[in-house]
């Protein structure tokens, strides 16, 4: 079997950016809005988006944060992580280094952001087991959210939570994520969460490339990458599974910007700052 790194240089494009359709263009909207609802006082939050929260996790050592919602309309109950509250809150984002991910033989992950999570995965376990024991939920979705760290974060979760909660179906959704792991772990996040990934980036933010890019040793984006380069779903695109290099990394897209740290761009997915609250008493 040839090396990942030839096999993805080798996995040419397959097809080309393609506009989303108006649908999928508000769920990438309104999962946001979960997101930056995470940056407020989650447990003073009794309806996030118009939803009903359910309980918080946090954890101060790590600076890890977020909330379990239940949406009714969507049949959903949502795992949203919090990201970093500005550009200096860097503490668990420094924390670069490549370690083992635990469960999947050859493929490492950030050592802050896994850290990060397992410091709440326990906690989130228990309470979501508690929220979803009502027979009446058995096949309602499962989703992660997480807007810049926090989306990292809801990656690792949902590798995780899908081995838990086997009848969800399963989503995540994430907005201005910095690359998470290395290539390995990039083809495990596509071949065990597939389409129901969505990385979102948005016009030239930078965060999505400010871990620098390094097929053979370092960090490698996972798929699929939803770019939107303006605030409706006609320039909106789901980009190549496959770059012209490598699994995740499509050239056409959010990878062909400049900028490669935070920026305006970052703070305001669809012009909307990443700090509002959809909090509803």
């Amino acid at each position: 079997m040839r090396p990942l790194h030839i096999l993805a240089t080798v996995c040419l494009s397959l097809g080309s950016v393609l506009a989303v359709d108006q649908a999928l263009y508000d769920s990438l909207v309104y999962h946001y809005k979960y997101a930056t609802t995470a940056y407020g006082p989650c447990s003073s939050c009794a309806h996030p988006n118009g939803q009903t929260f359910i309980n918080s996790f946090s954890n101060a050592k790590t600076n890890t944060h977020g909330y379990i919602a239940r949406d009714d309309k969507k049949q959903e109950f949502l795992v949203v992580f919090r990201g970093r509250m500005n550009a200096n809150d860097n503490g668990t984002f420094n924390n670069k280094k490549l370690v083992p991910y635990v469960g999947s033989a050859g493929s490492h992950v950030h050592a802050g952001f896994y850290a990060a999570y397992n410091s709440v995965k326990d906690d989130i376990d228990k309470k979501l087991k508690l929220a979803t024991a009502n027979s009446k939920y058995q096949f309602w979705g499962l989703t992660t959210v997480g807007h810049d760290t926090g989306g990292s974060l809801a990656v690792i979760a949902m590798l995780h939570l899908r081995n838990v909660f086997l009848d969800m179906h399963r989503t995540t959704w994430t907005y201005g994520q910095p690359r998470t792991g290395d290539l390995s772990f990039a083809f495990l996040v596509d071949q065990a969460l597939g389409f129901s990934v969505h990385r979102v980036t948005y016009k030239d933010d930078g965060v999505p490339k400010s871990i620098p890019l390094n097929i053979n040793t370092g960090y490698v984006h996972h798929p699929i990458e939803d770019w939107v380069k303006h605030n409706n779903a006609s320039s909106t695109v789901q980009c190549r599974e496959y770059g012209d290099k490598v699994v995740g990394e499509d050239e056409k897209c959010s990878l062909s910007t400049k900028p490669t740290t935070w920026n305006a761009a970052h703070e305001n997915y669809f012009s909307i700052n990443y700090k509002t609250s959809f909090c509803k008493k």
